[in-house]
């Protein structure tokens, strides 16, 4: 899921951002230490999702093995759909046992109690595990109920 385009090279850097962009870089350069984990706000268009997914591209091509970058929307009908079909547990598998989890936009988890809490777990068990997590929001945490 991750585009073969968003890479650190092509993310154009401005004052604004130079810090996340060199918080990118030290993540893709040591995963699950630098940085860990890390929310990446801003407002609408000014490159969070590029750079999210250019710290994926890195960690892919460094042979990180499952990455796991999904928007907050999918993560949700994923975890609506595994209840649904009985299938829990492969949901459970799948993101508490990822190497790096690229979580755009939780911002769209407000309200969302039941996948909060999952994501909940899954962010225990990737942390005890020093795994990478990569979150982004359009807004600053303080602002998230």
């Amino acid at each position: 899921q991750l585009r073969e385009d968003y890479t650190s090279e092509t993310f154009v850097t401005g004052d604004n951002c130079s810090f996340a962009y060199n918080a990118a870089l030290a993540i893709s350069r040591n995963p699950g230490k630098a940085y860990n984990p890390v929310l990446f706000y801003g407002g609408v268009g000014l490159g969070k999702t590029h750079l999210t997914q250019a710290v994926g591209n890195a960690l892919f091509q460094a042979g990180v093995g499952k990455i796991i970058y999904v928007p907050a929307e999918n993560f949700a009908n994923d975890f609506i759909n595994s209840l649904q079909a009985k299938k829990a547990q492969e949901f459970k598998n799948k993101y508490r046992n990822a190497d790096a989890l690229l979580l755009d936009d939780v911002h769209f988890l407000q309200k969302k109690m039941a996948t909060q809490e999952e994501l909940f777990y899954a962010f225990n068990a990737l942390s005890q595990a020093f795994k990478q997590m990569v979150f982004t929001c359009d807004r600053p945490i303080s602002e998230l109920k």
